[in-house]
């Protein structure tokens, strides 16, 4: 594995060591990284809880699948109130 694999594990991971869910080889494995990687994780974690560095590609991706789901609500309730009264008259 090479450390651009192994950093990408240690991301992964290190929400889960962090609160002590690991156990065994794997919190072994961290342990021995934790130097290598553990500041560059914990400046990653703090950006991303303040939305400094979240992927815009992601973002537009959730605004897209919001605005599509608030459309089709829009759309079933336009279509239930008009077969309502269709039906009634």
């Amino acid at each position: 594995m090479n450390n651009k694999e192994k950093k990408a594990v240690f991301f992964d991971l290190y929400d889960l060591y962090k609160e002590g869910e690991l156990e065994g080889g794997t919190l072994q494995w961290m342990k021995e990284h934790e130097h290598l990687f553990g500041a560059e994780a914990e400046n990653r974690k703090g950006q991303y809880e303040h939305g400094l560095n979240a992927p815009s590609g992601d973002i537009r991706q959730i605004k897209y699948m919001k605005c599509l789901t608030y459309g089709l609500y829009g759309f079933f309730i336009v279509l239930s109130i008009w077969m309502t009264v269709w039906f009634y008259f």
